[in-house]
């Protein structure tokens, strides 16, 4: 094809990607919250991944019974099964999904069907070879894997629109069909090619109102990068020593989630026009930062997200996933959320990824998603593939579909969800504090890392982990069984108590206004190192640090200094000595009050910990990061009293405890991740949920067990 054509039709493709919008055609409106259960027929949605095409037609029907037996009411089909919907370009069939339905169908179980986007077919690839993403080295990816295709390719998105259209008109009215998921874990690969490349510059002209703004917004005077024309703009990418623009690259960040989100929206389009009574969501993966989740889930009914405790460092205790819960159910305001894949067994690609966990883990895991608010379960995947790459990711049923150890736990639960169902019902996770999760931060970390940290002489490496961060200030509270939601800068701060935003590098003046505001009308904030260092186009403010934070902080930092090989210690006075590690901003008090100092070195007696009053609240200030759980304790503890938040009972090790509520009624959540019994100390009589009897006082918790208490009499 002409270049010049070519063009043309890239500049079309953006172009319809912008024009596909959450309301785009008719569309029915959902109620507010979106409520699962009843979106499913008064059940709780508990389920498997199945992949009818990959078995034998005979097997459908002993499937769908044991699933049946084990109360499963409800499957994801399809997301992989482009080459089988569509075997050929102008050809669809979907007689196979249609013959898989009604055996499902007919044993209770309905199902959410995957636009099938993620796995594009071999002859597509033949054909239209350049719809494949290029890599930053310039070539592109071969076919063999899964999503290597580039968002901005125009003979992609129009087979997109051919396959989604074809699927939605096949199944707008089957009552079989409760909805789509769209295409399967978006974020990535990234992609370099000339599309994406001319796409960027048109994001960027849409950004910057000329092209002298955005050159003085990204500093390109530095090195003589300063542009003459728009399409002199480049990807950040194949450079000598792999050195890029700060700003640039985080434009190209929002670029990448933008158009992620715009590929997600173009589909939800066509959707909502065709079966506009059908819900739509999308799997989505907790923690993982190529995408900014509340951009993306604009365009989505409910959200769902692919959980797999294994992957957590250490994946027998409690919080790693209930921060991925939180961090979805707050991604889309008001709405309900699920787990689209729980783990139900060992995983692995090529080779197995962990060890083996006792079978009434997985029951516990699932009864942890409930605890943070969602109201379905989908476990991953129905029976282990005898073929392809994940040979070595276990179903609940192996491949000789004996009914094992793992199938009579998902149907011992399988019993017990409908005598939760009415409880849990337009039941919600309520919490006074927030985490504020800062998308700009987090990729502005990933272009410029901070600090690799070779740790003190002999001990640990400890290099800067932005994640890591939110964990430790997010588990210190689940510790005291205090709920947390994850906030975004967008978010309505008002109805929280404390918000909790760690490394807070980069900042616009809306959110040092919306912070400013909180804190004036009583609310506690929590700074960490590294706030307030760069502005909205990550470019170093020209402040003294921490720059627009500093008046609410009440501190000055002259001085920091970043670990290399060294000790160092926090003194907190009576609350003790901590170890400190990884960065150690150095602070001057102007208005605040000192609660730590450094213990050692030059600057041994500094502030690292400040407290400042700021109208009716408060702001503490933590200069740097420590490995002791307690240090984290002792903060959350103070900052809780000082907001006149209730601190729940001591939780043995291993043993977490949520809550959800209900018109007055609070359904507590205890479960025990450890092999030996654990008690835990309730005030007031609970009845418990799932046997009718009364508890109070010293609550037991059986080994890899769960208590549902219930104050409803």
């Amino acid at each position: 094809m002409k270049p010049n054509l070519r063009l043309f039709l890239v500049l079309f493709a953006s172009a319809a990607l912008s024009r596909a919008t959450f309301g785009a055609g008719p569309h029915v409106p959902v109620a507010k919250p979106f409520d699962l259960i009843a979106w499913n027929g008064g059940r709780f949605v508990y389920g498997v991944d199945y992949y009818p095409e990959a078995w034998d037609e005979g097997q459908w029907e002993k499937d769908a019974a044991m699933m049946e037996q084990a109360g499963i009411n409800f499957v994801r089909l399809g997301e992989f099964a482009w080459a089988k919907m569509q075997p050929e370009e102008g050809r669809f069939d979907f007689a196979w999904l249609d013959r898989a339905l009604k055996v499902l169908n007919a044993h209770g179980i309905r199902a959410v069907l995957g636009t099938p986007t993620a796995a594009p077919p071999a002859w597509l690839y033949a054909r239209y070879p350049d719809i494949a993403a290029m890599d930053e080295h310039g070539v592109r990816y071969r076919f063999g894997s899964r999503r290597n295709y580039c968002l901005h390719n125009p003979d992609f998105l129009a087979a997109t629109r051919r396959i989604v259209g074809a699927i939605a008109e096949h199944y707008k009215d089957h009552p079989g069909v409760l909805g789509w998921q769209i295409d399967n874990e978006l974020g990535g690969p990234y992609c370099y090619d000339s599309y994406c490349q001319t796409a960027f510059q048109k994001w960027c002209r849409s950004k910057y109102p000329t092209l002298a703004a955005l050159n003085r917004a990204w500093g390109t005077i530095f090195w003589g990068h300063t542009y003459t024309a728009w399409s002199q703009v480049p990807l950040p990418w194949n450079t000598l020593y792999e050195a890029h623009s700060p700003s640039l690259a985080l434009d190209y960040n929002r670029f990448f989630s933008d158009s992620t989100a715009d590929y997600l929206k173009f589909q939800a389009g066509i959707l909502r026009r065709i079966a506009p009574s059908k819900a739509i969501t999308h799997n989505e993966m907790g923690l993982f930062d190529a995408i900014d989740y509340s951009v993306l889930n604009a365009s989505l009914d409910f959200v769902a997200w692919d959980n797999y405790p294994m992957f957590e460092p250490d994946y027998a205790s409690y919080y790693g996933p209930a921060l991925g819960h939180d961090l979805m159910r707050r991604s889309i305001e008001n709405q309900s959320f699920m787990v689209m894949e729980q783990q139900g067994g060992l995983p692995g690609w090529q080779i197995f990824w962990g060890r083996q966990a006792s079978p009434a883990l997985y029951r516990v895991w699932a009864y942890q998603a409930i605890a943070h608010g969602a109201d379905g379960v989908c476990f991953f995947r129905w029976r282990t593939s005898r073929f392809g790459t994940e040979q070595y990711w276990q179903g609940i049923l192996d491949q000789d579909s004996y009914p094992n150890a793992r199938y009579q736990v998902v149907a011992q639960m399988g019993k017990e969800l409908p005598k939760l169902t009415e409880l849990l019902d337009g039941s919600k996770v309520v919490s006074e504090v927030a985490l504020l999760v800062s998308p700009d931060s987090r990729w502005a970390f990933h272009i410029q890392p901070l600090i690799e940290g070779a740790g003190a002489s002999g001990g640990p490496k400890a290099n800067f982990d932005y994640n890591r961060q939110l964990h430790e200030y997010y588990d210190a509270r689940r510790r005291q069984g205090i709920n947390v939601d994850v906030v975004f800068p967008q978010s309505e701060f008002s109805s929280y108590k404390v918000i909790i935003a760690p490394s807070l590098f980069v900042v616009d003046a809306p959110l040092v206004s919306k912070l400013r505001q909180f804190v004036e009308q009583g609310g506690a904030l929590v700074l960490t190192y590294r706030s307030g260092v760069k502005d909205e186009h990550n470019v170093v403010t020209d402040h003294t640090l921490p720059g627009p934070l500093a008046s609410l902080a009440g501190v000055a930092i002259h001085e920091f200094d970043p670990q290399t090989n060294q000790e160092q210690e926090i003194d907190a006075g009576a609350a003790g000595r901590f170890p400190a590690r990884v960065w150690f901003d150095i602070l001057e008090p102007s208005t605040a009050e000192v609660l730590a100092t450094y213990a050692k070195g030059y600057y041994a007696g500094k502030a690292a910990v400040t407290r400042n009053r700021v109208g009716k609240g408060w702001v503490y200030y933590v200069g740097t990061e420590s490995s002791s759980d307690n240090f984290y304790d002792h903060g959350a503890e103070a900052v809780a009293k000082q907001a006149g938040i209730a601190i729940g009972p001591k939780l043995p090790a291993g043993v977490e405890m949520a809550t959800r509520q209900k018109e007055g009624e609070r359904i507590v959540f205890l479960l025990n991740y450890t092999e030996s019994a654990q008690t835990v100390t309730l005030e007031g009589s609970y009845r418990n949920a799932l046997t009718g009897e009364t508890e109070s006082g010293q609550i037991s918790i059986p080994p890899l067990d769960v208590k549902v208490l219930s104050t409803s009499k």
